[in-house]
């Protein structure tokens, strides 16, 4: 059976970019896209039909954009079944619920949705989906401009899921070239102490069928420094210098990921998601 990514869209720009990311992913594994959209009574009709309560039988808005946007889609990646599905509700409720295996793989959507000035993931649909969701999501940001799975970053912390959640994105997204594990520590813990630990947690994963090459990054959080006061800062300043196509995150860490996403206590600095990223929820 051809396993299912399927894909929630409220049919803006945003959503198009993960739409788009989740048909290249369809293309390199023979995925089936399943596009879903909730709507509410309200978001369903077409202005004019607001206006008039008369109508008898509506014509539903979504139901004409998302065979729209199949229509579209199909010609632009020929090779990707796809299937289409408007239903009503909240998203973060019914999806959830519906994106179930083995028929589903994965959830790929984007971090913000029609609404302007939100937080990039949390707080929002994103955030409550990741959490509750029972198969793995990758969420995209708006900003991705290409389609990449060259350079991937993990967040460690030396624990065996870790290894559970390379074999899942090894499974169901791809191989890996190059593989950095990252590991933020406090200046109280012996720098050669955890040198030790990521070369013996490398060799481990060396020992996994498709990564190709990994390499470690230690850094300490330095508290006495002003510009560098967080862990959750110096893990943002790492993805950023080192330029990650995909983050990869584990059930045991997403707690943690969630604080590089919500405002530094000390200087109220929201720090956004700006690389696709894998979270696990096998």
């Amino acid at each position: 059976m051809t396993q299912k990514i399927i894909v929630p869209t409220d049919f803006s720009d945003n959503a198009l970019t993960a739409t788009r990311y989740a048909c290249e992913l369809a293309s390199q594994n023979n995925y089936t896209i399943h596009l879903f959209h909730c709507y509410t009574s309200d978001s369903a009709l077409f202005d004019e039909e607001k206006a008039n309560k008369d109508t008898s039988i509506p014509l539903l808005k979504a139901d004409m954009l998302i065979l729209d946007l199949k229509e579209n889609l199909q010609k632009e990646y020929p090779s990707v079944s796809f299937e289409t599905t408007c239903t009503s509700g909240l998203l973060y409720e019914v999806l959830p619920s519906v994106a179930v295996a083995p028929t589903y793989a994965m959830i790929v959507m984007g971090t913000t949705g029609t609404g302007k000035g939100k937080s990039v993931v949390w707080g929002s649909n994103t955030s409550s989906i990741t959490t509750k969701a029972r198969v793995p999501v990758i969420a995209v940001p708006s900003t991705t401009k290409e389609f990449s799975l060259q350079k991937v970053g993990m967040l460690t912390n030396f624990k065996v899921e870790e290894l559970d959640t390379l074999k899942a994105y090894l499974r169901l997204v791809s191989y890996i070239p190059h593989l950095d594990t990252i590991h933020v520590y406090r200046d109280s813990k012996e720098a050669s102490e955890i040198s030790e630990h990521l070369n013996t947690w490398s060799f481990n994963i060396k020992n996994l069928n498709g990564v190709q090459e990994v390499e470690c990054i230690a850094e300490p959080i330095h508290i006495e420094d002003e510009n560098l006061d967080s862990i959750p800062e110096v893990i943002n300043h790492i993805i950023k210098e080192n330029d990650y196509d995909m983050m990869v995150v584990t059930k045991t860490r997403k707690s943690f990921f969630e604080r590089l996403f919500s405002s530094s206590v000390s200087k109220e600095i929201v720090l956004d998601l700006e690389r696709p990223t894998f979270f696990d929820n096998n």
